[in-house]
């Protein structure tokens, strides 16, 4: 598709084309898709659904039958259809994959919110216009400007050359991250130690860590992660929020999920856990934190306003959780202290995900 960054999006272009569409993919990324299609009057454009052909098996996924690509090509190939990818994945096979296909066919990742309901169509780009000019031309390098249009360009298209350019090695956030002082890391969000492992080893200048992990399963493994580390680390098993006290999450849904932040969605199965603020935890010397709290890094930038104020810490912050992170995140930082160096990074992925500011 070729567009220009004001005047249409993904949703827009398939109105306009009204080609049949096959769904690759199953799952929640499919169901929250077949919703926005829904919603849009498109869904009567899906003919297929399609999976890897490790995951095809003898299943229905929301009254179509679960195919492989070969079988989509044979039985539609010449309705010339549009895949939409319907998941997310870093794993280089399935990438490598999807880029096979996307050289056969035409092809999107379409960007729909993990949490929240603001969809990133051309309407909400031009309602945010200005904040989000603001928040590039406040990045401090030609790499992150660059990764910024990008994403933006990226959401808005769903096509994914755009990801790809912006596109960094992994490890290449160390050259930003080896700023950050001695002392404490606050690990939020630290699923089961992986990123607390990397951190501690890669930056000698952390002397002890705190690590909070909503998620039972997850946290038991960052437990026994920590225990092998060896290191001064706190491990808490709580989400992290603006204010303290106690929320409902879902015991079955992974990752902790917060059951209120699912819209018109009733979960059932839930069990209260205590929420933490950063500020609560009334430590010493931190030097860094990670901010990966599924939706709610804003609140929980709120709720470090005062370890912020005092310390200055060096932050990583994904900003891909919700449509409308990519300028609030950095609004709501700015507004705590506005003496940051602001630089993006994105990682490969798809869809947007892995995607981080990084304050300085």
């Amino acid at each position: 598709m070729s567009t220009s960054r004001a005047s249409q999006d993904l949703w827009e272009y398939l109105s306009k084309e009204r080609r049949p569409l096959a769904l690759y993919g199953t799952g929640d990324g499919a169901d929250k898709i077949i919703s926005v299609l829904d919603r849009l009057g498109l869904s009567e454009l899906i003919v297929a659904v399609f999976a890897s052909d490790g995951f095809v098996r003898d299943r229905m996924f929301r009254g179509f039958k679960v195919i492989s690509y070969s079988e989509c090509c044979e039985k539609y190939g010449s309705s010339d259809f549009i895949v939409l990818v319907c998941f997310g994945s870093s794993r280089p096979e399935v990438l490598d994959l999807v880029a096979r296909i996307a050289s056969e066919k035409e092809l999107y990742v379409p960007d729909v919110p993990v949490y929240g309901n603001n969809l990133f169509t051309r309407s909400f780009y031009e309602a945010n216009k200005e904040s989000i000019e603001a928040v590039s031309e406040r990045l401090s390098d030609d790499a992150s400007r660059e990764c910024f249009s990008n994403y933006v360009d990226y959401k808005l298209t769903g096509d994914i050359s755009y990801l790809e350019k912006s596109e960094s090695d992994p490890d290449s956030e160390f050259s930003l991250l080896a700023k950050a002082g001695c002392g404490c890391f606050v690990d939020l969000g630290a699923y089961y130690g992986d990123t607390l492992k990397r951190y501690l080893e890669r930056l000698p200048c952390l002397t002890s860590a705190v690590a909070v992990e909503p998620e039972r399963h997850s946290f038991k493994k960052l437990e026994a992660c920590a225990k092998e580390l060896g290191s001064d680390i706190r491990c808490i098993h709580a989400l992290v929020g603006k204010t303290t006290g106690t929320e409902k999450v879902s015991s079955s849904r992974g990752r902790g999920t917060r059951a209120l932040s699912a819209s018109n969605v009733e979960l059932k199965n839930t069990v209260d856990i205590d929420v933490i603020t950063v500020d609560s935890l009334s430590l010493d010397n931190v030097s860094f934190i990670k901010f990966d709290v599924e939706g709610s890094e804003s609140d929980a930038i709120e709720g470090a306003r005062e370890t912020i104020q005092k310390y200055r810490p060096v932050m990583k912050i994904a900003c891909y959780h919700r449509s409308e992170d990519v300028f609030a995140i950095v609004q709501k930082v700015l507004e705590i202290r506005d003496d940051y160096k602001i630089y993006m990074r994105h990682t490969r992925c798809i869809p947007g995900w892995d995607t981080d500011f990084y304050f300085i």
